[in-house]
């Protein structure tokens, strides 16, 4: 097949990569044209030794800001109006991934049936944004989650199907699971919502160190909440490209996770899992089909007593028991899942 993956025209999908989703559409993509489809990725950028190709939408020459919109937001209305007037006849699908409401607006011009992947939590404006193009489109929806697909089931007009994210673990840094394991790990973008204070909290009640890596995404929320709690044992080890991250996740003893929101899917977790980290986090960062005991442990992080135990439990676990778990959900069950799905439209 002809596949065109849509992102939106600011998303870079270049290393290290500012999410989940980036990362998820560079390993599904690499993963489609691997098994013999063709693969055009719309985006702002992507890197070079990707296996698909990339298109851009180009800004427009002309100042676009008004008295109501900024230049960044007029510039990005723009490129969602060339994607209006894209022809898409010569892909046999197109499959979205797209946060940005104006692409699905204009790709109403399009006239056809489309792939959706929800990525994120229900929102007002993306509720409205797919509440009326799924009224009036036949695009077939899908979550990555059950928990998603909960959220979204009242707002979508049709059936949502669910197919949960994979790993190319074949690609994964070759582990040794006899090297000795220490301390604590947070991975993620910090921000209020991903809440790292209270792993490092739970660190300090564990009287564990802690290493947190990630892209700093609100700089004010990171200068007045996480560096006064910076110290020799808490530590912020910068945003790494992602094989490079992964490869330090197999040094840790649990991976501590602390969102606030209901993570969609939870790719972090499955990356320490596959890299025989145990994880210990909320009831919101984890969602239901990552939680398997010991692997995953889902406490209050507040809980001093809940936090030791759960460290002591990790501390216990075989690497080799957590990447068994992380291998149901490898990429080609994922491949094959949309495969499906591609074929249904």
């Amino acid at each position: 097949m002809r596949i065109l993956m849509v992102t939106s025209p600011i998303v870079s999908l270049r290393q290290p990569f500012k999410g989940g989703t980036e990362a998820f559409v560079v390993n599904l993509s690499n993963g489609l044209v691997e098994r013999g489809h063709q693969v055009d990725v719309l985006c702002k950028d992507a890197d070079e030794d990707n296996k698909f190709n990339t298109l851009q939408l180009q800004e427009s020459a002309f100042r676009m800001r008004d008295a109501i919109t900024s230049e960044d937001e007029g510039q990005k209305l723009f490129q969602a109006a060339q994607f209006g007037l894209f022809d898409s006849s010569a892909y046999d699908v197109v499959h979205f991934h797209s946060y940005y409401h104006a692409m699905y607006e204009f790709a109403f011009f399009h006239q056809r049936s489309n792939i959706i992947t929800l990525h994120s939590p229900l929102s007002e404006r993306l509720g409205l944004t797919h509440q009326l193009n799924s009224a009036r489109s036949k695009d077939r929806y899908i979550t990555v989650s059950t928990r998603l697909a909960s959220q979204w089931e009242a707002t979508i007009y049709s059936d949502i199907a669910v197919i949960p994210n994979g790993l190319d673990f074949d690609s994964l840094p070759i582990t040794n699971n006899n090297t000795p394991r220490r301390d604590a790990v947070w991975v993620g973008r910090i921000c209020a919502e991903k809440d790292p204070v209270s792993a490092i909290e739970a660190a300090n009640l564990s009287h564990t160190n802690l290493d947190i890596y990630g892209a700093i995404s609100d700089a004010e929320y990171f200068k007045s909440e996480v560096t006064p709690l910076l110290n020799d044992k808490i530590r912020y080890c910068g945003h790494l490209p992602q094989n490079e991250l992964l490869a330090k996740l197999k040094n840790y003893i649990a991976l501590f996770i602390s969102s606030t929101w209901d993570e969609p899917f939870g790719l972090t977790t499955l990356e320490a899992l596959a890299m025989g980290t145990p994880v210990i986090g909320t009831s919101a960062a984890i969602p239901e089909e990552l939680r398997s005991f010991p692997f995953t442990q889902t406490i209050d992080l507040s809980n001093e007593t809940a936090v030791k135990n759960a460290y002591v439990k990790a501390a216990a676990v075989a690497p080799a028991s957590c990447q068994s778990f992380a291998k149901k959900f490898d990429l080609s069950y994922t491949l094959a899942a949309y495969e499906k799905e591609y074929e249904r439209v």
